[in-house]
Parts: C-alpha cells; sequence; structure tokens
C-alpha cells in the first residue's frame, strides 16, 4: 500500500469516527429534548367536598396533564353540618381543562317549570328530561331543574355544569349526566323537595 492509500485511508477512517460522535452527540440531545411522559391527572372517587362520584367528572377530563384540583363554596355535601342550607359551587380542574358544577334554589314567583320548558324549546337549544325534571344545554352549560315545592312554598332546584362551549351530543349527555347526580343529591338531601324521590337514577334524556 502506497503512502497516498494509506492517508486516504486514514482519512475514511477518522470522517467516520467523527460522524459516530455526531450521531452520538445528536441523540443525547434529543432524548433530552424529548418531553417527559405527562402524569395521570388522576381524578379522586368523591370530588366536591365528597359529596359527587368522581366518574362524571373523570369522563369530562383528559386522562393525562395537569393533576387534578378542586375548590367549593357554600354547601355541596348534605352530609356535612353545615350551619344552613345554601346554594353550592364547586370547580374542578385537570389537564388544562375546567368544570363548574353550581346549585341553587329560588321561588317559582321568578321562574317556573314553564318557563324551563320555553326555554328548552328554543333554537340553538338540546332538551333534557330527567323523569319530571327538565333542563337544557346551550353554549357552555347544562341546566337542569326540578320542582322543589315543599311547606314553605312553591320553589325550583337548578343545577348548572359549565365546561366548554359544545354541539358534540356525546359530551353534553357527560354533562348532563353529572348535572343528574348533583340535581338528586341536592334535590334529596338538601333541600328536601317533595317528590325529589321520584327523580329516577339513571342518565338524562337528550332530545
Amino acid at each position: 500500500m502506497g503512502a497516498t492509500e494509506a492517508r486516504i485511508r486514514r482519512s475514511g477512517l477518522w470522517i467516520a469516527a467523527a460522524a459516530v460522535v455526531v450521531l452520538a452527540a445528536a441523540g443525547a440531545v434529543t432524548w433530552q429534548l424529548w418531553p417527559a411522559e405527562e402524569p395521570d391527572v388522576a381524578v379522586p372517587v368523591r370530588v366536591c367536598d365528597n359529596a359527587l362520584p368522581g366518574t362524571d367528572v373523570k369522563a369530562l377530563l383528559p386522562d393525562k396533564g395537569k393533576r387534578f384540583s378542586q375548590w367549593h363554596s357554600g354547601v355541596f355535601n348534605p352530609e356535612e353540618p353545615y350551619p344552613r342550607k345554601a346554594p353550592g359551587t364547586c370547580k374542578v380542574y385537570g389537564g388544562g381543562e375546567a368544570v363548574r358544577i353550581e346549585h341553587s334554589l329560588y321561588s317559582q314567583d321568578d321562574y317556573t317549570m314553564e318557563d324551563v320548558a320555553r326555554e328548552a324549546g328554543a333554537a340553538g337549544t338540546t332538551r333534557i328530561t330527567l323523569g319530571e325534571a327538565q333542563g337544557f344545554h346551550k353554549g357552555d352549560t347544562t341546566s337542569l331543574f326540578a320542582d322543589c315545592s315543599s311547606e314553605q312554598g312553591k320553589a325550583l332546584v337548578e343545577v348548572d355544569v359549565t365546561y366548554r362551549k359544545t354541539s358534540d351530543r356525546a359530551v353534553t349527555q357527560k354533562m348532563a349526566s353529572l348535572a343528574a347526580d348533583t340535581l338528586r343529591l341536592e334535590a334529596r338531601k338538601l333541600w328536601d323537595c317533595e317528590g325529589a324521590d321520584r327523580l329516577p337514577d339513571g342518565v338524562p334524556r337528550l332530545g
């Protein structure tokens, strides 16, 4: 082998070695820049002051991303020794999404089930029924109402679930299921509505 051929061979070996080093370095950089797997959102078994099952909330939040957190105000769990009955609000977070759940009670002098039925039939609104309870979905909110007349007079109990603006029927059904769970709990256990026990179990009907 001549001197020229030896130099060419050594040059080729150096080039190959340099290529290996470059590829190894590039691989190391890529590995360091590759995003770590996002953590589980980890919705607990009970949410909102342990008042509601976490399954309906889990159905709306992503599986991965920022971990679950929540806050509530007012009365949400009727089993807790609150000094008085009061409306309540709960907000849950996870995976970059948020769900707001509210319940309230007010006189039928201001709003009746006939008003609910009229709103449920408006354009761009999806009607929701749960036995004698009625409601509707519009924009980013699902609302469900039940007659809550009692010895104190005629009243309505309302539950609102606000998530995100959607026309996806599957998402609306999940929101309605969460509203129904909340309505049954508060109508039966907190507000003591006459006929609340007639609210059926299971999921509401859309349309």
